[in-house]
């Protein structure tokens, strides 16, 4: 599909910039934007670390130029508004809100559409769960970077509410109201732009289906969103900061997809566990391949089709030390054409840090200069260059 062509960079620059300052742009006309100029957001790649962690990984507009040639048609770019200096006791202002405003403009300059994801780090998020009065704070918080970009081009620009809200438990009652708290403060000040909904309990497909699906004036302007990591022995293997109460998945590396018992089940562990064996028998029989994700995508797809809203996978990916590039490609590429064959765009998690589908991958200051893994074209349904075919 082909996009209407935003504004100039400038002019974008300066619409975010009077939204910063406190100015809120005209808004447009309360009504329900219609489908066809709202993002796509069909294929894309996550750019994590560009305003999160140490910001070691941002990109120039000839990367994202890059991207767009390709294939790709989105980013999404992770904000983690405490490295910017918010705080969810205190509150505050972005610093980096300038830098974040320039990040969009280019690459919606280079013919990308952008989705701007709060994403906070779980022990920030766990302060916004257990105590409610902060909730104010995270709605203030909206409301300063619905307004900076309340005049971005509603064609480009989406925003994500929430990245990954946990709310497990009973807990999973308040989450509901506090997306709907700031979906009507997003709302307040860009009324017409694509807002991205989630479900508790990680963003999993699971709770996302057990929302109420909006019915009002703005139910074509929202979207729902899960995330896609299994089988998660294999897609977090080597995750050293995974939790082994609940996985042994940190404690493995070399696990091939799809599954090979005899290989999988020889490898060591770097220390022993005593759920080991049990988590390994029950990913070995859990017929994880082709087949198994057409079936998981396929869940995700009628749900989309019974409830008439639009579903996006927008993380899936898997770690890349310490796990057989072949293995990890055809993972990818079996995710990839299970979603595009029930219509649901992706986002790819990530572009490169750990997780990432670049030569470069976790190595900081290489903005400009990194790319892509020869075997990323093919498994991502993307146009390679001439030269990828000979790496």
């Amino acid at each position: 599909m082909t996009s209407s062509p935003g504004p100039c960079r400038r002019s974008l620059l300066r619409a975010a910039a009077a939204g910063a300052a406190g100015i809120a742009a005209a808004p447009a006309e309360a009504t329900s934007a219609p489908a066809a100029r709202l993002p796509r957001l069909a294929r894309g790649l996550n750019l994590s670390h560009w305003f999160e962690y140490e910001r070691g990984q941002g990109l120039t507009g000839p990367e994202l130029r890059q991207l767009k040639t390709l294939g790709l048609d989105h980013v999404r770019i992770p904000v983690d508004p405490v490295v910017g200096g918010w705080h969810p006791l205190r509150g505050g202002t972005l610093a980096f809100l300038p830098e974040l405003q320039q990040a969009v403009a280019l690459a919606v300059e280079a013919g990308l559409e952008v989705v701007i994801d709060l994403h906070m780090e779980p022990a920030d998020k766990q302060i916004i769960e257990d105590r409610p009065e902060t909730e104010p704070e995270l709605l203030r918080l909206w409301q300063q970077l619905a307004r900076a970009f309340a005049g971005s081009p509603r064609e480009r620009v989406a925003f994500e509410l929430f990245n990954e809200p946990q709310y497990y438990g009973l807990k999973r009652f308040r989450w509901p109201d506090l997306q709907r708290r700031l979906l009507d403060t997003v709302r307040a000040q860009a009324p017409q732009h694509l807002v991205l909904l989630a479900g508790s309990r990680g963003g999993s497909f699971e709770a996302m289906a057990g929302l109420d699906v909006e019915r009002g004036p703005h139910r074509a302007s929202v979207a729902y969103v899960y995330h896609f990591y299994e089988p998660f022995l294999f897609t977090h293997q080597g995750a050293v900061w995974q939790d082994e109460r609940y996985t042994t998945a940190g404690l493995r590396h070399g696990l091939r997809y799809p599954p090979d018992a005899a290989h999988d089940s020889a490898l060591p562990l770097r220390k022993p566990h005593p759920r080991a064996a049990q988590e390994m028998a029950d990913h070995l029989k859990a017929g994880w391949g082709a087949a198994r994700m057409n079936a998981e995508m396929a869940r995700a797809g009628q749900w989309a089709r019974e409830k008439g809203v639009r579903v996006l996978c927008n993380e899936f990916g898997c770690i890349r030390a310490n796990v057989d590039p072949a293995s990890r490609y055809r993972w990818m590429a079996d995710v990839r054409r299970a979603l595009e064959a029930q219509g649901i765009g992706w986002t790819l998690w990530d572009y490169t840090d750990i997780f990432g589908i670049t030569q470069q991958s976790a190595q900081p200051g290489q903005a400009g200069r990194r790319s892509l893994d020869a075997q990323a074209y093919a498994a991502l349904g993307l146009k390679a260059p001439a030269s990828a075919g000979r790496a």
